[in-house]
This record gives C-alpha cells, sequence and structure tokens, in this order.
C-alpha cells in the first residue's frame, strides 16, 4: 500500500509544529518578557526580586516548550521521510500515535487533528497490509 498520504500529513504536522515552534520562540516569548517588563515597572519593590526571578522561570519554560516542538518537528519531517510503502513499522505507529497523545496534552487542536487522522490512516492501512499478506 502506498503511504502517501500519512507521509502529506506527516510533513504538514511537522510543518505545523515547526510554525507553533518559531511563534513561540519568537514571538510568544517577546510578547511575555516586554509586557512582564513593564508590569515589574508598575508593581511596588516589595515584590520585584520575586516576580523577576518568576518571570525568569515562566520565559525558561516557553523557551523550553518552544525547543521541544522544534525538535519535534525535525523528528516528525524524518519520520516522514523514513515512512516505507508496503510495510508495518510498528515504531513509526507507536510514534504517530504518542504524538497525537502529546498534542492534546499540549492543546494543540490543529495539530492533534492532523496527527490523529494520520494514526487513523496509518492504522487502516496496517490493517489491510496484515490481511493481503496473510492471504
Amino acid at each position: 500500500m502506498n503511504r502517501g498520504l500519512e507521509r502529506k500529513l506527516l510533513f504538514t504536522g511537522a510543518g505545523w509544529n515547526l510554525v507553533t515552534a518559531l511563534l513561540t520562540l519568537f514571538s510568544y516569548r517577546t510578547w511575555f518578557n516586554t509586557q512582564g517588563a513593564e508590569q515589574l515597572q508598575k508593581s511596588g519593590s516589595e515584590s520585584l526580586l520575586m516576580s523577576a526571578h518568576l518571570l525568569g522561570n515562566v520565559s525558561n519554560v516557553i523557551l523550553t516548550f518552544g525547543m521541544f516542538m522544534f525538535t519535534a518537528a525535525i523528528v516528525n519531517f524524518l519520520v516522514a521521510v523514513k515512512l516505507k510503502d508496503n510495510k508495518i513499522q510498528k515504531k513509526i505507529w507507536l510514534w504517530i500515535g504518542i504524538w497525537a497523545v502529546i498534542q492534546l496534552i499540549c492543546m494543540d487542536i490543529i495539530g492533534f487533528v492532523i496527527y490523529s487522522i494520520a494514526f487513523v490512516i496509518y492504522s487502516a492501512k496496517n490493517k489491510a497490509i496484515k490481511l493481503t499478506t496473510v492471504e
């Protein structure tokens, strides 16, 4: 069976993860730091040190999440490239399922839909491949 549709969905998902990672790293993190600095200037001095540490910690979490999504985009791109026709690759099936769950946990609905559809189609084609190779 041709895995063209799954490959296209994985490329689309990897592209979406890349876009969200770049937006997180460059737009959201910059906006958060700017807004946080403005709020710190408005706040009183008694909570300034604690707020500055909190701002730095949250900014590091945003950076870590962005880098995680960027790395995952690269991994998903490589998975799409390594996808083989007429073969059941259980590790790829498992990866697509796990990544769909991660997208749901991250509340990335678009990514969840893309990877869920890829997972369902990959599973259905796996069943078809099993049925044709048994006979």
